[in-house]
């Protein structure tokens, strides 16, 4: 490697590392109907290995294939949280305040093809106003539940409940926070949330606590009871996804200057997760260069057949030129062996 390569490969770290502690400005909201309005999203397709496209394992993840997804649309981007459905209906929040919702095709295999029908929209704050300033948009954790949608937000930390039908494009009511975590650093709130299929809500801060642990709440969005999330690696979570016979998936990310953005995908068992414990999740595998890999936090799961899941992992791309928003999918064997 010559040198002038290694001082533009520092500096495109350092770019990326300025870019996940502190997020890019995007562009400010633009007007949209209560229905949001369309955008153009392209997709090119992006290899696990960009220098050996064979390459389709990770650890027990199968690559099913993946896309980088761009607009010129100026709202496009800062993606912090992922849904999908069966049907191929695909939602997202981004951290500037705002809704996607569009469809992923796929074929028969779960292999995401292109984005279509996409159109974007703002977050409605609880008085039914869009929501404004980084202070109060900053929307980082999405989870389907009673028919709605939950969203966390950081920095002005706060949970807030979208009923159908209207959800994300509706006007939301004021959740119970809680307290410990109404307290919590501005930039280091709850990032990952999900219903667990028994019906209780897990929540867990990006990092509170120290460099080596952090908290979460488990409860029913009135009452929480707190756990607790030992830290390693350098990793923070940032999504879970509930399994059908319960518990559930934690994405984790991590960026260092030698090492770049890494991903680790991790399993709680239903067992673990109850009020006052220490969740430690069992490691599946760590996306790392030279594999594609960026800013991860959106994460999705949906059944594929007996035995099988498929997973969606979506990247924030902060706004920042050397950062990309990408949809990777995988295939699991699961119960995992």
């Amino acid at each position: 490697m010559h040198p002038p390569f290694r001082l533009k490969r520092l500096a495109l770290l350092l770019a990326l590392g300025l870019a996940l502690l502190a997020a890019c400005s995007a562009a400010p909201p633009y007007p949209a109907g209560a229905d949001g309005r369309r955008v153009l999203v392209r997709a090119e397709a992006v290899a696990l290995h960009p220098e050996d496209p064979a390459r389709a394992k990770v650890g027990p993840l199968a690559y099913l294939g993946g896309l980088e997804l761009s607009s010129p649309d100026p709202a496009f981007g800062g993606l912090s949280g992922l849904a999908l459905a069966p049907d191929g209906g695909l939602m997202a929040i981004s951290d500037q305040g705002w809704w996607l919702r569009a469809r992923l095709e796929r074929d028969q295999a779960g292999r995401p093809l292109r984005v279509s029908q996409a159109r974007m929209g703002p977050l409605a704050g609880a008085d039914g106003l869009p929501l404004k300033g980084k202070r109060s948009s900053d929307a980082e954790g999405l989870a389907a539940w009673r028919g709605g949608w939950l969203v966390s937000f950081e920095r002005r930390h706060r949970l807030l409940f979208y009923p159908g039908p209207r959800g994300l494009t509706g006007r939301p009511t004021l959740m119970a926070m809680p307290p410990w975590m109404a307290r919590f650093p501005a930039n280091n709130g709850v990032e990952a949330i999900a219903a667990l299929s028994d019906g209780r809500l897990l929540m867990l801060a990006e990092q509170a606590g120290g460099s080596l642990r952090t908290q979460g709440a488990l409860g029913d969005g009135r009452q929480w009871r707190v756990v607790g999330y030992p830290l390693s690696g350098g990793f923070r979570p940032t999504a879970l996804a509930p399994l059908p016979r319960g518990g559930c998936l934690v994405l984790e990310r991590a960026y260092s200057p030698a090492c770049g953005a890494r991903a680790r995908l991790g399993y709680l068992a239903p067992e673990e997760i109850k009020p006052g414990a220490e969740l430690r999740p069992r490691v599946l595998a760590v996306l790392a260069p030279p594999l594609t890999t960026d800013n991860f936090e959106g994460l999705a799961v949906l059944p594929a057949g007996p035995g099988r899941l498929n997973l969606y992992l979506l990247s924030d791309d902060n706004f920042s030129p050397v950062q990309r928003t990408l949809l990777l999918a995988f295939s699991l064997a699961w119960p995992a062996p």
